[in-house]
């Protein structure tokens, strides 16, 4: 089996990040000693629905697995658990349940629920559904680099992009949320492969998917290879202006020690909705792509940093 089913060890916990919500004083106690005593992994405790649905919709964390406390009356708690799927797509979660709730559980795997445990428990039974759903989390992640991620820098590549770019859309759209595209260029990339060579372009290559995923925020925002030297960057939950953090931090972490031939540009832009989704995700890649060639040709109508080599375009 696939390394033993994925061994957990103290390495990996130490990248565990687990969400608990819960109301009850009493299981608060208990799930804080266990998570203190018996799996010693980084947890946040929410109490009130509307702060984790909040939080959860910054996107700015990202949570391996989510516990969710359970116990009022169905279709509320339905609502609630698929509110949250739709805010943590990736994440594992686990319901906790009264044992004397009578009602088909299906309709909460049906709903999200990855696994459901009935109170009361033991520790013992706590930690072994954790650890299984941490053993199908990080397999799945595994299985998903195969499949979707470039195997040169390390980064998603353009078929993950292809879908990435109408889900979230669609996301963004429903929910009425910000999502801003970056595209970016290696400027004279193909001088410096041409004249240091494959190898050399290659790392360089694998420095720029290093930088960007360095400079972006994980689990959240999504970093694509969208061919050759062009990169792509999803940015959900935020505005073109407030992205400009993050073209900044691109440059800043570039400049560290790119090779003097070499420089970026990076076009934004930023989703509006047109009739259909098709043509909302076509007109913003179409207007970054135009930003990038705009940043990389035109100085007037560029944003800056370094007049020479760092130039970026708002569309």
């Amino acid at each position: 089996m696939l390394n033993d089913y994925i061994k957990i060890s103290e390495k990996i916990l130490k990248e565990v990040k687990i969400l608990v919500f819960v109301k009850e004083k009493l299981l608060e106690s208990l799930l804080r000693e266990f998570f203190e005593t018996h799996l010693t992994v980084k947890t946040e405790f929410f109490y009130e629905k509307a702060t984790l649905l909040a939080h959860l919709s910054e996107g700015s964390s990202f949570y391996q697995i989510i516990v969710l406390a359970l116990q009022g009356e169905i279709e509320e708690e339905l609502e609630f658990l698929r509110q949250i799927k739709s805010f943590a797509r990736d994440s594992k979660i686990l319901a906790i349940l009264n044992y004397t709730q009578n009602t088909d559980i299906a309709c909460y795997f049906e709903t999200g629920a990855d696994d459901i445990i009935f109170k009361p428990f033991t520790f013992g039974e706590l930690k072994a559904r954790l650890i299984r759903l941490l053993q199908e989390y990080f397999l799945i992640e595994k299985l998903k680099k195969y499949i979707i991620e470039d195997p040169l820098t390390g980064v998603y590549n353009r078929r993950f992009f292809e879908d990435a770019i109408r889900e979230e859309s669609y996301r963004a759209l429903r929910q009425k949320y910000p999502l801003t595209l970056f595209m970016i260029d290696l400027d004279k990339f193909k001088f410096y492969n041409d004249t240091f060579g494959h190898q050399a372009g290659d790392l360089l290559l694998k420095k720029a998917g290093q930088t960007f995923l360095e400079s972006t925020r994980k689990g959240v925002d999504k970093v694509c290879r969208y061919g050759g030297d062009e990169f792509s960057i999803i940015l959900p939950h935020i505005h073109w202006e407030k992205s400009l953090v993050v073209v900044n931090r691109i440059f800043e972490n570039w400049e560290k020690n790119r090779p003097k031939e070499v420089s970026l540009s990076i076009g934004v832009a930023e989703l509006i909705k047109r009739e259909t989704l098709e043509e909302s995700v076509s007109f913003l890649i179409n207007r970054a792509d135009t930003a990038l060639y705009d940043a990389k040709k035109k100085e007037g109508l560029s944003y800056e940093v370094d007049p020479e080599s760092k130039k970026l375009t708002l569309a």
